[in-house]
């Protein structure tokens, strides 16, 4: 199930799964009325990724909705549509990565990418996105 709802202060940009195994994946954008002339394109990768280009600022935004712990394969598998969808932003861009990544990246400070305010914490998930992030010079933004 993909598609647009307008609402009253927004229009929803949502991909998932039908209704009788919600719950399971899906993702959804809200755009603000006010800036919905902003908006580039936006395309559907998968039930778990939406990509949305704004004209303002030369940005990007990635909604995404990973799997859980201990499913390696949809992990790697999101993983890899990730890095695919990075792979063709442009540098210049501004880029944010939106979502819950479902991930616990721990409090040690890796240089410009993870800050010391997060949960002492680090699970597999959270090694991947920051490994993710090292690669494409990403801020896990939150933590700082």
């Amino acid at each position: 199930m993909q598609g647009t709802k307008e609402t009253e202060h927004c229009t929803v940009i949502y991909n998932g799964v039908d209704r009788h195994t919600r719950g399971q994946s899906g993702v959804t954008i809200r755009i603000h009325k006010s800036i919905l002339n902003k908006i580039d394109h936006y395309k559907f990768w998968n039930d778990r990724v939406v990509e949305t280009r704004l004209k303002a600022q030369r940005g990007h935004l990635l909604a995404v909705c990973p799997s859980t712990e201990g499913r390696d394969e949809l992990n790697e598998k999101f993983y890899e549509t990730l890095q695919k969808i990075l792979d063709k932003v442009n540098k210049n861009d501004c880029m944010m990565l939106i979502g819950d990544m479902n991930v616990r990246v721990g409090n040690n400070r890796v240089a410009n990418i993870v800050g010391k305010n997060g949960e002492a914490t680090l699970n597999s998930n959270g090694r991947t996105l920051i490994d993710l992030c090292t690669f494409n010079n990403l801020k896990i933004m939150n933590l700082f």
